[in-house]
């Protein structure tokens, strides 16, 4: 049943306003990974200097925000986006992969890491490190850019349309090198491409030398929950054994899938 209005009101009888300020402040932080001072914070949340330090002394000991080397600047930890993993859709994606990760990783040699997305990117939250004296890895919880990225691509290529729509008006194509896409035509255009041939790529698209290739992670409903991709330098992970590659990664991607029930429905 719809919320009305009058709901709405009595609801806000029982809010509890320092909770709503933390909050505040945890969305103004997700926005600034950079971090921001206090007197930023106070100022862009329009809340008092005492009321923030408070607010912020809270988080600071219970682990959700850090402060930088400067000790002016505060930050989100990553305890957060560990909670959030933790509780992951109906099922713990990262439990149900870690086998097929590492089972791609000896298949393949490159580090395999596995993510999701969140409101403006990607983010990665498990890999399992190759077995090449040299390996690229990644701290888990980065953010991962959508157009120029494997998994951004391979989610992105399968969500509904009103929704991918909303997202791609938020990308800005920002130009990391000459091999990145710029512009929402081409992008779309790769979109297809993922969609024709079940896996996706980032061919030196972010880092100059370093290939990804990656593939979908659909839920029982067939909706994009996460995405698994391998990592290394394009002296490995070859352009023209891409096609060889992409079909293994989305062989390993549709084991997980199967275990979060897609295609039982």
């Amino acid at each position: 049943m719809p919320r009305t209005s009058t709901t709405k009101k009595s609801h806000e009888r029982y809010h509890v306003p320092n909770l709503k300020r933390g909050l505040e402040v945890f969305e103004l932080l997700a926005k600034n990974p950079d971090g921001l001072t206090l007197p930023e914070i106070a100022k862009l949340t329009k809340y008092s200097k005492s009321s923030i330090f408070r607010i912020v002394c809270t988080l600071e000991d219970c682990g959700y925000v850090l402060k930088n080397a400067d000790e002016r600047t505060i930050r989100m930890s990553r305890k957060l986006a560990a909670l959030g993993y933790a509780s992951f859709g109906e099922f713990n994606i990262v439990e149900r992969s870690m086998d097929i990760l590492r089972q791609m990783r000896d298949k393949l040699g490159e580090t395999s890491m596995l993510g999701t997305m969140l409101e403006d990117a990607c983010v990665m939250i498990e890999q399992a490190p190759g077995t090449f004296p040299f390996k690229f890895l990644g701290e888990v919880g980065m953010s991962i850019c959508f157009h120029a990225s494997a998994p951004g691509k391979a989610m992105l290529a399968y969500l509904p349309k009103d929704e991918l729509e909303k997202r791609l008006k938020k990308i800005k194509f920002h130009r990391y090198n000459n091999n990145t896409i710029t512009d929402k035509r081409s992008f779309l255009s790769e979109l297809e491409k993922v969609r024709a041939c079940g896996y996706s790529l980032d061919n030196s698209e972010e880092i100059d030398g370093v290939n990804c290739v990656g593939a979908p992670v659909f839920d029982a409903h067939g909706y994009p929950v996460a995405a698994i991709w391998i990592t290394g330098p394009k002296e490995r992970i070859k352009e023209e054994n891409f096609a060889e590659i992409g079909t293994a990664v989305r062989s390993f991607a549709d084991t997980i899938s199967v275990r979060l029930g897609y295609g039982l429905i």
